[in-house]
């Protein structure tokens, strides 16, 4: 059936602003109203015999999206960082420059992972923010033991032995209140990350246990790692080529080019996926401490080189190898 107009919806929480054009390009209606699909479909009923919906990506279009595709509406959801590369932004913007793109066949179009996929991704948030968190915590404690000039006889704090030494101080009358505030939440903190950790793995062998084996043979890439992967790749056979999977990652540079002139390329601040970039990081530096290994060799190969950038071209080798294994 042919397409006679293009829905764009800029969503919110609350509400959301939506564009009606005609192949044209004229605008048949727009306006704003609550994010619900039953209001939604009362306002665009006229219009849905024959549309086509565009969804600027966002926590709260899921909703929306499944009552579009109950009613059998086509629904693209698009690339937000592609989004944000244009200068003025508003909502209403927003909505008229997606039902242009939906028209000109120029929408970006955001890859939308399964449900298992989904619960892998929130899962790995999650421990994330605890693992961030503890770190953050771990400071504090470094930094509350030197204000009152209390030294731990171990080399790590932060191991058994050494935690032993910070409970003990934090329970005796040298420890303040805020040392055994930081400590509590420290240890609160941990078992949470334990408990994310196991049922992230769970999940993970549960739903790609190939996946999951054939990661861990790659050096540096262990059981937590290769769960990282597997929620942020999968299915691999989205990626066209290594280089794709390389920039999805974030691990090579961009080039910036005006006017026929280059000007510099430098790894982006921001990815796709940024959880997966750290991934493939704590990937790389696992590897280059491990002796006989082919990418300790070109670690040690990159003399000249910078830490970082020695462990970027790391990083890069190991994507590369996820999309070996993954399309073996």
């Amino acid at each position: 059936m042919e397409t006679k107009f293009f829905v764009a919806l800029d969503v919110h929480v609350e509400s959301t602003e939506y564009v009606v054009r005609t192949w044209r390009g004229d605008v048949v209606l727009e306006g704003s109203c609550a994010t619900s699909y039953p209001d939604l479909k009362s306002i665009l009923e006229p219009y849905m015999h024959s549309c086509v919906v565009g969804i600027e990506a966002s926590t709260c279009f899921y909703p929306l999206r499944a009552g579009f595709m109950h009613d059998n509406i086509t629904v693209k959801v698009a690339n937000v960082l592609q989004i944000r590369q244009l200068i003025a932004k508003t909502d209403k913007l927003d909505a008229r420059r997606l039902s242009d793109m939906l028209r000109l066949g120029t929408f970006p179009e955001s890859f939308i992972p399964p449900k298992e996929i989904q619960e892998l991704r929130e899962l790995v948030a999650i421990r994330h923010s605890f693992l961030q968190e503890s770190n953050k915590v771990e400071s504090k404690i470094w930094a509350s033991l030197a204000r009152d000039g209390i030294k731990i006889p171990t080399r790590s704090l932060f191991t058994k032995e050494g935690f032993k030494h910070v409970n003990a101080i934090s329970s005796s009358k040298r420890g303040s209140w805020n040392l055994k505030c930081l400590v509590s939440h420290y240890e609160y903190l941990t078992n949470q990350l334990e408990n994310t950790t196991q049922a992230l793995t769970k999940k993970v062998e549960q739903y790609f246990p190939k996946e999951f084996e054939k990661l861990q043979e790659i050096d540096g890439i262990g059981k937590i790692i290769a769960s990282y992967v597997i929620a942020e790749v999968c299915p691999i056979s989205r990626f066209s080529s290594e280089k794709k999977l390389r920039r999805y990652a974030g691990v090579i540079p961009c080039l910036r080019e005006s006017a026929g002139k280059p000007h510099g390329s430098l790894l982006p601040k921001a990815s796709s996926r940024a959880l997966l970039r750290w991934a493939l990081v704590m990937a790389a530096h696992a590897s280059k401490r491990k002796k006989g290994s082919r990418l300790q060799a070109y670690y040690n190969s990159k003399k000249k080189a910078a830490k970082q950038k020695k462990i970027m071209s790391v990083a890069r080798c190991i994507s590369d190898l996820v999309y070996k294994k993954l399309n073996e």
